[in-house]
């Protein structure tokens, strides 16, 4: 008997309940299988698809192969877990009066579901999914963790630099590192759709769909690309850029405080002003002026009041005249 492969995990497995009975085996939740009729009298042919969660006849000279209906990822980082660590590295467009754009480097994250439609009759059963394995899973042997992830190497990181290759031209490196007028959602947008398009011609079908994928329809909507991040190339130049911004916010915190104590100054200025306006207004009202000369005149008799040698003298005017 030919093993059964599970790509739950997308690790291959002896199926030992299907060696020792030869009678049935269950799919995976997240699995969806192709059944081979094998054997010298059935010869090597595709016979149906096995549905997740349910349990198919097993006869022991056949094969299923097993293949993921959930939702991957392919991962292009410098961070541990990626699935590349080879960063997208491109040139950026040309700034104005320069005669080359900067290299920046991109990394990026892919998600998609693989198309496990099995509709079709003659042929054409098996649908999709029989076509990606025949036409491309098996060279890999993708029904394994390292085909699996050879496969999509093979298949996704060539046309991934390529689009994003591309896309970068319209760019300077300034607008997408600092996403300028939201340049690094519009370049994730334009990476998608160009990647979704590409890979279906390079792979031979629409083998790879977008989360929103539904294998009971024949629907295949278009891969998802984020932008994980950009950065420039040289750490040299991404070191001089942030000294270079550090020093303009520096002296845009300066120039506001100087703006601040420049604005304090003329508002104390303007308080006096406007006092000695007041001031003035004051000394024109005749009942004030009397008030304060009367003022004045109380504190020279309570003054002249405690000292026993001094003589107060009203003059003809009512002022008081101090006699010594």
């Amino acid at each position: 008997m030919k093993p059964s492969r599970t790509t739950g995990g997308l690790t291959a497995v002896l199926l030992l309940s299907a060696a020792l009975t030869g009678c049935s085996s269950v799919t995976e939740p997240d699995q969806v299988g192709l059944y081979y009729m094998q054997g010298s009298l059935d010869g090597n042919h595709f016979d149906h698809c096995t549905e997740p969660s349910l349990t198919d006849d097993f006869e022991w000279n056949n094969q299923i192969t097993y293949l993921p209906k959930n939702q991957r990822s392919w991962i292009v980082d410098d961070v541990e877990g990626a699935d590349s660590g080879d960063l997208i590295v491109v040139a950026a467009k040309a700034p104005e009066g320069q005669p080359s754009g900067l290299q920046v480097r991109f990394s990026l994250k892919v998600s998609f579901v693989l198309n496990t439609n099995c509709d079709g009759t003659g042929d054409e059963a098996g649908g999709a999914l029989r076509k990606f394995w025949e036409s491309l899973g098996k060279r890999y042997g993708a029904d394994t963790d390292n085909g699996w992830k050879e496969m999509l190497k093979q298949t996704f990181s060539p046309v991934l630099t390529s689009v994003t290759r591309e896309t970068a031209r319209d760019y300077t490196a300034e607008q997408m590192i600092y996403n300028f007028e939201g340049a690094q959602a519009k370049a994730a947008k334009t990476i998608a759709d160009s990647f979704g398009l590409t890979l279906n011609r390079t792979a031979g079908g629409s083998f790879f769909c977008g989360p929103t994928f539904n294998r009971a329809k024949t629907e295949c909507p278009p891969v998802e690309v984020a932008l994980i991040a950009v950065e420039y190339n040289d750490p040299g130049i991404q070191a001089a850029r942030n000294e270079k911004q550090k020093a303009i916010e520096q002296a845009a915190a300066n120039k506001a405080k100087a703006e601040g104590d420049a604005a304090a100054l003329l508002a104390a200025a303007q308080g006096q002003v406007d006092a000695a306006a007041k001031i003035a207004q004051l000394y024109k009202n005749p009942a004030w002026v009397a008030l304060k000369k009367a003022e004045i005149q109380l504190q020279i008799a309570q003054a002249c009041g405690q000292n026993p040698n001094c003589r107060m003298i009203m003059g003809a005017d009512g002022n008081i005249i101090l006699q010594p």
